[in-house]
């Protein structure tokens, strides 16, 4: 088995899951095929197949599986919480070096998000900056006229 077949086909699973929602609205299959840019007949396909449970949007870290390896262990003294613009300078220079940076910063940005002091080397405010600036760049693909759906879905 080759790595394409083994990894399930995200778009098409997203697909599934959108109809599925959409179709619970009352939506028709027209209206559906138009918002998935596919044909009827494949958002019929789609509705046939049991809906699947949603994929995650992004690896779900816990801060127990990586905080005793950051450097932040090595600066007890810092005070990872402050408030302070100079020590939260002083802490996003200790975590530029960090080992798990990645992995401080997707909990940072995931679970994190309204936890006050810097993980992954940004403060709160820039987390939300960030994660405003990926709402809009997922918001900028073109809506098509005509179609309600208030709760998107995953595609």
């Amino acid at each position: 088995m080759n790595d394409v077949d083994s990894k399930p086909n995200t778009r098409w699973i997203n697909h599934r899951i959108t109809a599925h929602r959409m179709r619970g609205r009352g939506q028709s299959l027209d209206a559906i095929a138009d918002y998935l840019r596919v044909t009827p007949r494949s958002v019929q396909r789609y509705l046939e197949l049991p809906c699947p449970e949603p994929l995650p949007d992004r690896d779900e870290v816990e801060l127990s599986s990586f905080v005793v390896d950051g450097a932040c262990a090595a600066f007890p003294e810092v005070d990872w919480l402050s408030r302070s613009p100079l020590v939260q300078a002083e802490a996003k220079a200790i975590c530029q070096y960090c080992p798990v940076l990645d992995k401080c910063r997707s909990y940072g940005l995931n679970k994190g998000r309204d936890q006050r002091g810097v993980l992954g080397g940004m403060t709160m405010a820039e987390r939300a900056r960030e994660l405003r600036r990926q709402r809009q760049r997922g918001s900028q693909q073109p809506q098509r006229p005509g179609v309600v759906a208030r709760d998107q879905g995953a595609a």
